[in-house]
């Protein structure tokens, strides 16, 4: 685009008060715990984190057990909702919660602000990294 252009644009804007729309922020919506855990388990964690949930896949040197299964993102709903009846758990910044399972490795982080209402997944660090968060 030419500069006159991109002027002649500037000055629309200005003149009209048209203006691009600021990125609405999403959020999640639901705070009930099987709520958390459908959205989790139908957004980017899933589809990013599945193969963790392997049984026998090692991470931060726990396998995971054979029990629970979590080869669907509907028994992926189930875990998220074990995970976060957890008794390992603190409150985070910016209305963020996070959860530990230490049975298989897991934490959850529940995040308000996110449309899909957070994450769940089996740190490489393990522990570590949920007493970092």
């Amino acid at each position: 685009m030419s500069k006159s252009w991109k002027l002649l644009a500037l000055s629309t804007v200005l003149a009209f008060g048209f203006a691009a729309p600021a990125a609405a922020q999403t959020a999640c919506g639901v705070t009930a715990t099987a709520d958390v855990a459908a959205k989790i388990a139908v957004g980017h964690s899933w589809t990013k984190h599945s193969a963790e949930y392997v049984a026998g896949k090692i991470i931060a040197g726990l396998a995971m057990p054979a029990s629970p299964r979590v080869t669907t993102a509907a028994e992926y709903k189930a875990h998220v909702i074990t995970a976060m009846g957890s008794a390992t758990n603190k409150a985070l910044t910016n209305g963020r919660k996070a959860w530990w399972l230490a049975s298989t490795g897991t934490i959850v982080i529940f995040d308000p602000n996110s449309v899909d209402c957070g994450t769940a997944f089996r740190p490489t660090l393990g522990k570590p990294y949920y007493d970092q968060q």
